[in-house]
């Protein structure tokens, strides 16, 4: 939760930093434009004022984004990728005015002091050059759509800048140069804010995670032993988080062991996959092929019975003789309580210095169709390998 709230203040003051550097350029553009006379450095001014716009919709989503409430329990991530689809609308319009500029505009530009002119422009570039290559590292890093848009829009600010410098220049000289070169910016920008509108689209329509995510998630499941076989990984996009839907097949252990796993599995997945808002892991229990054995222990594990244990440690036998030992089930030395969990966890075995002294707790052992081995080994591993011998002859 830490981590969070520092990536959401650090997400605020970038976009924070974008309208001011937004709001600065629309002044400096305007002014100049006034003094100078260029046509070409005010049509900058109103665009760098849709730049501005567009910050503000984006430092308003980020904020937003990060709100949950009653009515949107799942917070209101989205909202990013809303303010991304209309960030990109703004290139789309960005990319028309330049064409437009470039190409169908009637009016003489008719420059008073080029050198300022220039002078601003080129300010404008190198700001929004370094502004955007800053600002899309840190979208990246925080997985920020809106960020990332943001900082797309301003690229496409320097590359107009770029357009007016030519054409300045080259009416300094008298040549006209920037009808071209604005053919091509144009459509670089139609085809970031294109890239840009696609991926929000696709996320306000729950699109999937990426398969190379969603094979690394598979990864981090199928090498844990328990797993028996995933029925389905469903994960959605909203905002920079995502949200996963998980089914497993594992092997019949028992409540608390079964939760330990998938607490596990959720906080490996978590550490590797970033930004992850939620994980619902909902599985089944499988019989496996082979047995399943029950060691009454103290905490050594060294062999106890029904009224001395202290722990209960649960072993899967596979067919091909492959040993699954579980965590220790910590219990009460107490022979109902005992038996009540030996009959829920599916064993076949249970072993033990005696039999359970009370009647009920052998009945009911004995119709969950559970053996009690008695053993004299001080060291479960010794007694493992003795039922495991005796399994194999019978198996002959």
């Amino acid at each position: 939760m830490l981590e969070q709230a520092k990536n959401q203040k650090l997400k605020e003051r970038w976009a924070f930093g974008s309208l001011l550097l937004n709001l600065t350029l629309s002044i400096l553009k305007f002014v100049f434009a006034l003094i100078t006379g260029s046509l070409a450095l005010m049509a900058e001014a109103i665009h760098s004022f849709s730049d501005l716009i567009a910050s503000i919709i984006s430092l308003i989503s980020v904020k937003l984004a990060a709100k949950k409430t009653k009515e949107f329990p799942y917070g209101l991530y989205k909202v990013e990728n809303i303010a991304a689809i209309l960030i990109a609308i703004f290139l789309f319009f960005a990319a028309y005015e330049i064409i437009r500029e470039a190409f169908f505009s009637e009016a003489e530009r008719s420059i008073k002091h080029t050198e300022l002119a220039i002078g601003v422009m080129f300010f404008a570039m190198v700001a929004t050059f370094v502004y955007s290559r800053l600002e899309i590292k840190a979208a990246k890093r925080l997985n920020s759509p809106a960020l990332l848009a943001d900082a797309h829009h301003i690229w496409a600010d320097f590359l107009s800048s770029v357009i007016v410098i030519v054409g300045l220049i080259g009416t300094y000289f008298g040549y006209n140069l920037d009808k071209y070169a604005a053919v091509i910016v144009a459509l670089f920008i139609f085809h970031s804010g294109w890239d840009i509108f696609m991926r929000g689209l696709k996320v306000l329509l729950d699109v999937s995670l990426d398969k190379e995510e969603i094979e690394e998630i598979k990864k981090i499941i199928y090498k844990h032993p328990a797993v028996v076989d995933i029925k389905h990984i469903r994960g959605r996009v909203a905002g920079s988080f995502k949200f996963l839907d998980i089914e497993l097949l594992l092997h019949n252990y028992g409540l608390r062991e079964t939760h330990r796993i998938v607490d596990e599995l959720e906080r490996e997945i978590r550490e590797t996959i970033p930004n992850i808002d939620s994980v619902f892991i909902h599985y089944e229990p499988v019989r496996q092929e082979g047995l399943r054995i029950a060691f009454l222990t103290c905490k050594n594990k060294k062999i106890k019975d029904f009224s001395t244990a202290k722990n209960i440690v649960v072993v899967d036998v596979s067919k091909n003789l492959d040993i699954h030992e579980g965590q220790p089930i910590p219990v009460e030395p107490d022979e109902k309580e005992i038996g009540n969990i030996i009959t829920k966890i599916g064993v076949d075995i249970v072993v033990s210095r005696h039999h359970p002294m009370n009647f009920d707790v052998r009945w009911n052992l004995a119709r969950a169709g559970v053996m009690v081995w008695e053993t004299e080994k001080d060291d479960y591993k010794e007694a493992l390998k003795e039922i495991i011998n005796s399994w194999k002859k019978f198996n002959k």
